[in-house]
């Protein structure tokens, strides 16, 4: 889908906004900045920018085909799991779905302390909203079963041009955090920043060769929204990704998965006791969500080899597709393996 001109989406922010009545809302928000990007030199509204930062850049390979966007954005809203990697990248937006709170460490939110909402995964976003906002440029993920629900294509029509990346499961989410760097100008910033993240998840194995190959098998699990199951992390997801980057065997707790996880009946916890380390959902603290702390308290799931021999870990914000995301997690998993006992 060809992007909509600059002048052509002005007019049909402006016929909108006069319908719903913010147009002067939409005005005043503007902060005092014109819309022309400048020539060159750094973009103080993302700072890891650089290059060329004078008119527009192509977006390929979207949703919605090429989207022009301004090349120094300016005022950018951030859509579907999107918000902590642009946080991640140094960036605030002027108004975010709100689903990057669940994942989000206070830090975090302290960054974005006070950015409105835009709607939420659940509810539907809330295009009125966004056009109060007057953004330049909307970045999201999207799934064709959410496309209507994101509102895509109807942000794109009349609100900014919509960049938008398709997804499936969680590991396109973090494969694609490039994709979302380069649409906003930092191509070269997200390259420094991933450099070395699996470097350091493979030193794990490396530095650690020994004692790995005395653990046995590792597992992840975590409650269940659906009540009498919980979920484990099967071979499509990051989990697998991760610990098996860092040199450990993971077990074949679900063969010929479907999906990165899969529910399981807590009558079937027994599927649990091939592993000799299990790691667990949790915060950015190290504690356990909560509703991953009713499993631990289950009777039965103490029962557990892994559980009985102390091998249960944290694992950290497993949901957090950013890079200071990744080495929470590698912290966790060399912790493990220093802390685990062998496999009887």
């Amino acid at each position: 889908m060809a992007s909509l001109s600059p002048r052509r989406r002005r007019v049909r922010l402006a016929a909108a906004l006069l319908a719903t009545g913010t147009l002067l809302a939409a005005c005043s928000s503007n902060d005092g900045n014109d819309s022309s990007s400048p020539s060159t030199g750094a973009n103080p509204a993302v700072p890891c920018a650089s290059g060329d930062l004078s008119g527009e850049r192509t977006v390929t390979g979207t949703y919605l085909g090429d989207v022009k966007v301004p090349a120094a954005p300016k005022r950018i809203v951030s859509g579907w799991l999107v918000g902590t990697q642009l946080i991640d990248l140094g960036v605030t937006p002027v108004g975010m779905l709100d689903d990057y709170k669940q994942n989000a460490t206070p830090e975090e939110l302290k960054k974005v302390q006070g950015v409105p909402d835009i709607g939420s995964i659940t509810a539907g976003v809330n295009t009125e909203q966004v056009l109060k906002l007057n953004p330049d440029m909307v970045i999201s993920y999207v799934r064709k079963d959410v496309a209507d629900k994101l509102a895509i294509k109807e942000v794109n029509e009349i609100a900014a041009p919509t960049v938008a990346f398709e997804i499936q499961e969680p590991t396109d989410v973090w494969d694609d955090y490039q994709k979302v760097a380069d649409s906003i100008g930092c191509g070269e910033f997200a390259k420094k920043r991933l450099a070395g993240l699996d470097d350091q998840l493979k030193a794990i194995g490396t530095d650690n060769k020994d004692a790995i190959a005395k653990l046995g098998s590792v597992g992840y699990v975590e409650a269940s929204t659906e009540p009498g199951t919980y979920t484990v992390a099967t071979s499509k997801s990051l989990v697998y990704e991760r610990l098996t980057m860092a040199g450990l065997k993971y077990f074949d707790a679900v063969p010929n998965p479907q999906r990165f996880n899969q529910k399981i009946s807590m009558e079937d916890l027994g599927r649990l006791s091939s592993a000799n380390v299990l790691f667990y959902e949790a915060d950015y603290e190290g504690k356990p969500t909560k509703r991953t702390q009713a499993l631990l308290d289950n009777p039965a799931f103490k029962e557990l080899p892994a559980v009985k021999a102390g091998n249960l870990f944290p694992y950290r914000t497993p949901y957090s597709y950013t890079t200071a995301a990744v080495e929470r997690q590698a912290q966790d998993i060399a912790a493990a393996v220093k802390a685990a006992k062998p496999a009887p």
